[in-house]
């Protein structure tokens, strides 16, 4: 005899067979649109010829891995965003100085060409001190103000170039202190721009077009200088990095460098110059090479001429060019 069920027992068996058979179910289309999603994005990068990202996201961990690198990606934009705002206040700040805002020389002929006479002069003194030789007639640049004095529409670009140029030097004269294997002669031969510096906006499409919202107009502009030295490698080395670590936006665009001797001299040259009068081996400290070590003589006292393009960026920090916010209505 066959055990019979109660109502309410068959009540909880079917149930328990609807409860199954439902979540076999939704198992069964969430495996389903879960394997179009993936089969649709493999397509998509398949068709945007990237089978390599195909191969990663058809990985059943593909999806957790890329969420966890998107995690790492905005950590990462975060620190950047915070770094780099302190990083263009600085330019910013920079930039005042440069465009020498609210000094009374950058708006009045007569005083800028007495800043002019002042820097000229001062620089000249601590270039000696350096060891940077300045030719007599050095102007920063300048030289067509000389015997005249600028307009008053001209006094503020001028202020820029000449306070971009004063930077420029004051860095070579500084980069001078650095170790070098053989004492070299270093030389400014030429600063060229100021007074003439080529000005471009850094929106792309030309100065025609107009600014980004929330950029004032003007407020992104650079200009290029160009120089012209004679130095070691090494002060070369730690010019470049002076400027590349300015406070001011400068950027390196352009660097040539040539070596003043293109070759080793030839064995004769060298063994005329240990074979020196007998003064020089009982006087080491003689104006000769037997004081000198061979690699010296062979390699040493020699220059680099070089020819550089810095470009100037006079930066806005765009957090300065936002409305004030409206007062808020009194309750």
């Amino acid at each position: 005899m066959k055990p019979s069920l109660s109502p309410r027992q068959l009540k909880l068996i079917v149930g328990a067979v609807v409860v199954f058979l439902g979540a076999i179910g939704l198992g069964w289309f969430g495996l389903t649109g879960l394997g179009e999603k993936q089969a649709e994005a493999q397509a998509l990068v398949e068709r945007m010829g990237n089978p390599g990202l195909a191969a990663l996201l058809a990985e059943p961990a593909a999806l957790t891995r890329a969420g966890r690198d998107a995690s790492e990606i905005q950590k990462m934009e975060k620190e950047l965003r915070e770094k780099g705002g302190d990083m263009m206040v600085t330019w910013s700040q920079a930039t005042r100085d440069m465009l020498a805002e609210g000094k009374d020389w950058s708006k009045d002929p007569g005083k800028w060409k007495d800043k002019l006479i002042e820097t000229q002069s001062r620089l000249q003194k601590e270039a000696t001190v350096r060891n940077v030789k300045l030719a007599p007639d050095f102007y920063l640049g300048l030289e067509a103000y000389r015997q005249k004095s600028p307009s008053a529409d001209e006094v503020p670009a001028l202020a820029t170039d000449l306070s971009v140029a004063q930077r420029l030097v004051e860095l070579l004269i500084l980069a001078r202190k650095a170790t070098e294997q053989y004492p070299t002669s270093c030389e400014l031969v030429m600063l060229g721009g100021a007074g003439g510096a080529t000005e471009k906006a850094t929106e792309p499409g030309g100065p025609n077009v107009p600014p980004k919202p929330g950029v004032a107009p003007g407020s992104l502009r650079r200009k290029n200088y160009r120089l012209q030295i004679r130095c070691s490698p090494e002060v070369l080395y730690e010019y470049t990095r002076l400027v590349s670590q300015d406070p001011c936006l400068l950027i390196l665009t352009e660097l040539a460098v040539t070596n003043e001797k293109q070759g080793f001299p030839l064995r004769s040259e060298i063994a005329k110059k240990f074979s020196g009068p007998a003064e020089a081996v009982v006087n080491p400290t003689a104006d000769s090479a037997k004081g000198k070590k061979l690699l010296e003589v062979l390699a040493g006292d020699e220059k680099l001429n070089v020819e550089m393009a810095v470009d100037f960026v006079a930066w806005r920090n765009p957090e300065e060019n936002k409305p004030a916010p409206p007062p808020s209505p009194k309750p």
